[in-house]
């Protein structure tokens, strides 16, 4: 029984944790895990780029027709087609990255492209749709572009 009390006596004492205590007796509340972002992890993005449109085709049957149309991103939201600047969007998804170019004259095009796409500077035939407000169509473009 004596041996029964000395060891529940340690294992109580063993088991207690220290609190550190502030000045004024409140507890100290759990200190933030603080992490670097490598910038080499940071997610890409088209600012400073020129790219090319050199084709589109309406719908999923019929030619490419060839247009030579500049896409010049200039910072993080805003883009010049041809000239004319215009808000665009960039973002990551699960799989790929959104790209939304506002006020073409296709329309506000929205569509999706790969980190191979980043990679090689092509765009080969991807579907973009035109998601203008009141355009009940939803019109699919595919679209042939190139960085320069």
């Amino acid at each position: 029984m004596k041996y029964l009390f000395l060891i529940s006596t340690i294992l109580l004492f063993f088991s207690c944790q220290k609190e550190e205590i502030q000045p004024n007796g409140e507890v100290l509340p759990p200190q933030p895990i603080i992490t670097v972002i490598d910038s080499t992890e940071q997610a890409p993005n088209l600012e400073g780029q020129t790219w090319v449109i050199t084709g589109y085709r309406v719908g999923e049957i019929g030619n490419m027709i060839s247009v030579y149309d500049t896409l010049k991103f200039t910072t993080l939201t805003q883009y010049t087609y041809n000239g004319n600047q215009s808000p665009y969007s960039f973002y990551s998804t699960a799989s790929a990255y959104s790209l939304t170019l506002n006020f073409t004259p296709y329309g506000n095009l929205s569509g999706s492209i790969y980190q191979g796409n980043l990679n090689t500077g092509r765009i080969d035939g991807l579907k973009f749709t035109d998601i203008t407000f009141g355009s009940g169509n939803q019109t699919n473009y595919y679209l042939w572009i190139k960085r320069i």
